[in-house]
């Protein structure tokens, strides 16, 4: 439920304009309007999310926040969002700290802070064509073809530890792995990735903790793995103008015996599956 910003008295008003977390008297009676907490308060809550996240995606408010008209305490108020409410993200990378979404028919900036993802979204819709514009792509291709690539740190079957000298081991759904229990609260990103092993990026186009079935169409081969970042860069699918599939190295040997390049043009299909679909090989 909305706390309605109107008839306030000036005084009230100012103060809701810098963001104070203090119960202002209502114009018209004599209780108390509730106003948002202070923004820049960062790590009220270990769920805070900080990453971007995919278009779309369903987030929650974990304090009674402010929802500014931009991504600034110093923008005015244009609502008060009560805790546990749920927006919408509209743009995937916050500004300041602060996320672009949409609350019922408003839209406008919240706090990082005050917020958690419910579900990663599932990007900007699919494209006929190859499309990339910004840091990443956000829509899927419709024929659901993407060239194969390896990044990441990851564990082989024999239990041995790989890294990649270009990546940070640092992945951008890594909050929310470690709010669903997919990763250890307690934990580093590297550890997290050599735990899961059977991951991919794109969250950009499937959205955070998504599961896809990837199949190599050459040899039947087939993985089911869970989206832990995003990326890869628009500039390196600008290299074949195609959509590219970041992947672990697990996934990469499983499907083509070996680490992948995008310049490899290592085809695969790719189709979102359900929550509950175990990672792994697909037999």
């Amino acid at each position: 439920m909305r706390s309605a910003l109107l008839s306030f008295a000036a005084s009230c008003v100012m103060a809701l304009s810098v963001g104070l977390g203090l119960g202002c008297a209502s114009a018209t009676g004599g209780g108390q309007q509730k106003v948002g907490v202070d923004e820049g308060e960062d790590g009220l809550a270990a769920e805070s999310i900080t990453a971007p996240v995919a278009v779309g995606a369903t987030l929650k408010t974990t304090a009674t926040v402010n929802l500014r008209s931009g991504p600034s305490t110093s923008k005015t108020i244009v609502d008060v969002v009560d805790k546990g409410a749920t927006v919408t993200a509209l743009d995937a990378a916050p500004s300041a700290g602060f996320y672009h979404v949409k609350f019922g028919s408003e839209s406008g900036w919240m706090y990082g802070a005050y917020l958690t993802v419910v579900s990663g979204g599932g990007g900007g819709g699919t494209v006929t064509t190859w499309s990339c514009t910004g840091s990443y792509g956000t829509k899927q291709p419709a024929d659901g073809n993407y060239d194969l690539t390896a990044f990441g740190c990851w564990v082989d079957a024999g239990g041995v530890a790989h890294g990649d000298s270009g990546d940070n081991c640092l992945p951008g759904c890594f909050a929310q792995a470690k709010s669903a229990g997919l990763c250890s609260s307690s934990g580093t990103g590297k550890a997290c990735e050599e735990k899961v092993t059977w991951y991919v990026a794109d969250a950009g186009r499937f959205g955070c903790l998504q599961r896809v079935k990837i199949t190599n169409p050459s040899n039947g081969r087939a993985v089911v793995a869970v989206v832990l970042d995003y990326g890869p860069a628009c500039w390196v699918e600008a290299k074949v103008s195609k959509a590219a599939l970041d992947a672990s190295g697990r996934v990469n040997r499983y499907l083509f015996g070996a680490d992948q390049g995008v310049t490899d043009r290592a085809n695969v299909h790719v189709e979102p599956v359900s929550s509950d679909t175990a990672l792994g090989p697909v037999h």
